[in-house]
């Protein structure tokens, strides 16, 4: 063979293997995963029987809440569409379980056995002295139920008035077979449709309805736009797209939306059972939600006003004093960064947004470069230069250093809670605690809070001691270079053994039975978990995997609006914890 033609066989192979090399990295690229969810077929949800309990513990003043369910009578009606056969009747029983619980009468009823319609007049003849309202919504709602009795309290359910919203299917959503309409009916209205012969088709409902009453009910989040508005990537979380619109599109606060929402269309099962953690069971620890004043027709439904109260909250602030760190790239600035600035950025004394280059972006945030890559494999090298970068910079005015994902939030008072009892002059550290092989490590994910001792050690130490170089998976290897540097690692569990810093998205760790088996999130926790509404801590710390509009959900709920009537309660004295869950230290 000539030399031209090894040469020209030496070109051909290296282009060959370049091109095998940009597959590789193709295939492995976030891109190649958008483009794959882009073309797949959606899915809809499949649904299985598990049960979550309930939860053991009941802190709050629920008084209002109770006094709007006495003299404000809803009767739920949740219908199933012919469409819901092979999983219809398993979602039922999780909405039983969830926000059906406090409706004063739920009937649920399967279109396959009686039509919508003659089941609104059956619940006519036989409950309409029992009734205020009624609320005929789809399988896939999800009912804030105190929020839509203070609603309602302010009509008179003896006037002639209704409710309605038209909830499109969209083939990117993995709930919603047909598109549909949800309705309230105060007990005049529905005696009304029911004496009328309205309630005969869809037809003569419509007809009937002209000349009634309608009354405001964006609070419905009504939803109806074209597909090419909504992002593919929503689809498996459909249920916050609505307000997500209104702010976009209509320039609608978060806060208003969902702080007045009454339902959440599109909601999953497993869905649901998150909101319901979110809405009645996670708090801030310190800070109490104002009350708005509620005017109603009847006399017993009045409630006064009741003000903000973040006073304890405030004073954490100042005596444990955080510094946040959001590890984040470009990709990420306008969204991730940019939600976590508008929310639990907030409440860090300080937050450090990390990137590959120095810049500001649109909205004035300003981002650190670190002159580092963003590739996941030398997240070990960005996460130094940026533990190094906030101690030198901004050390004096800190107790403590929490390193986080641009997906992750947090409840910074929670955090406060934890290491209010801990000094920052002992080097030991918090997180969800991970263990592969003899490796102890914190889950980087979760985020993982240093105290200024450990901070110290790991940048007066890393070089001599730990892993040199950029290259490296970044949890893992701090856990070994803080285990070398003899940094300790707490406990972050609450009294009742329940976890406080959560690796993944709260489905993994609510629902049982969840994941496959062999999925790997199992094989790395280092401490068990406890299931359903019991695996979680009152005043949990950090959730990883939410997207900006969760975040802007959280920060509404937590700061401004949870469901109407509910004040948050306080732990049980020291004197009922149990010995077996004391504080431990897991020494390395």
């Amino acid at each position: 063979m000539k030399l031209r033609d090894w040469f020209r066989l030496l070109i051909l192979s290296i282009l060959f293997w370049l091109l095998v090399l940009e597959a590789i990295i193709f295939f492995n690229s976030t891109t190649f995963t958008d483009l794959i969810e882009l073309v797949q077929t959606p899915y809809k949800e499949t649904i299985t029987s598990y049960d979550v309990g309930l939860r053991s513990e009941h802190w709050d003043d629920v008084r209002i809440a109770r006094i709007l369910q006495e003299n404000v009578r809803v009767h739920c009606l949740v219908y199933m569409d012919r469409s819901d056969y092979k999983y219809g009747a398993q979602k039922a029983k999780h909405i039983e379980k969830s926000w059906g619980r406090r409706c004063n009468r739920l009937t649920i009823i399967d279109q396959r056995d009686i039509p919508l319609l003659h089941a609104c007049r059956q619940i006519y003849v036989e409950f309409h002295n029992e009734l205020d309202w009624l609320l005929v919504v789809y399988l896939d709602s999800y009912v804030v139920m105190e929020n839509l009795r203070y609603l309602l309290a302010q009509y008179s359910p003896s006037e002639e008035i209704y409710f309605s919203a038209e909830h499109a299917v969209h083939v990117y959503a993995h709930v919603g077979q047909v598109s549909t309409t949800d309705y309230i009916f105060s007990s005049e209205a529905l005696e009304q449709l029911a004496t009328r012969n309205c309630l005969q088709n869809e037809i003569f409902l419509r007809e009937c309805l002209t000349r009634m009453r309608k009354g405001p009910s964006e609070w419905l989040l009504p939803f109806d736009v074209p597909d090419a508005l909504i992002p593919y990537s929503l689809r498996n979380n459909f249920w916050h797209w609505p307000c997500s619109l209104r702010v976009v599109y209509q320039n609608q606060s978060w806060e208003s939306c969902f702080g007045g929402a009454v339902l959440y269309p599109y909601a999953r099962a497993m869905q649901m059972y998150v909101l319901e953690f979110l809405l009645y069971h996670l708090r801030p620890y310190g800070h109490l939600t104002p009350l708005p004043e509620l005017r109603s027709p009847n006399p017993l439904t009045n409630i006064a006003s009741r003000p903000l109260n973040d006073q304890l909250a405030k004073l954490m602030y100042r005596s444990v004093r955080i510094i946040c760190l959001v590890l984040t790239w470009p990709k990420k600035y306008m969204s991730g960064a940019r939600a976590i600035s508008e929310t639990w950025g907030r409440h860090c004394n300080r937050v450090i947004y990390y990137g590959s280059s120095s810049g500001t972006t649109i909205s004035g945030l300003e981002i650190v470069g670190l002159n580092a890559s963003d590739t996941r494999s030398k997240l070990w090298g960005k996460t130094k230069a940026a533990f190094r970068h906030a101690y030198r910079n901004y050390g004096h005015e800190a107790d403590w250093f929490y390193k986080a994902d641009d997906d992750t939030y947090a409840v910074m008072e929670n955090m406060r809670k934890l290491l209010k009892p801990y000094s920052p002059s002992n080097p030991i550290y918090f997180g969800s605690p991970f263990k592969l092989g003899s490796t102890l490590y914190m889950s980087g994910g979760a985020g993982y809070v240093l105290s200024k001792s450990a901070v110290e050690l790991l940048n007066l130490g890393a070089a001599e001691n730990c892993q040199p170089g950029d290259q490296g998976t970044e949890d893992y290897v701090m856990g070994k270079c803080l285990s070398l540097l003899e940094v300790q690692a707490g406990d972050s569990r609450d009294l009742l053994g329940r976890q406080r810093f959560f690796s993944l998205s709260l489905e993994h760790f609510l629902i049982p039975n969840r994941d496959d088996e062999g999925f790997w999130l199992q094989e790395y926790l280092y401490q068990t978990t406890g299931t359903g509404l019991e695996c979680c801590s009152t005043y949990s710390i950090s959730i990883h995997n939410v997207s900006p509009c969760e975040m802007h959900f959280l920060e509404t709920i937590l700061y401004k609006r949870r469901p109407y009537g509910l004040l948050a309660g306080h732990p049980p004295p020291r004197r009922l914890r149990k010995n077996r869950l004391r504080k431990q230290q897991f020494n390395f």
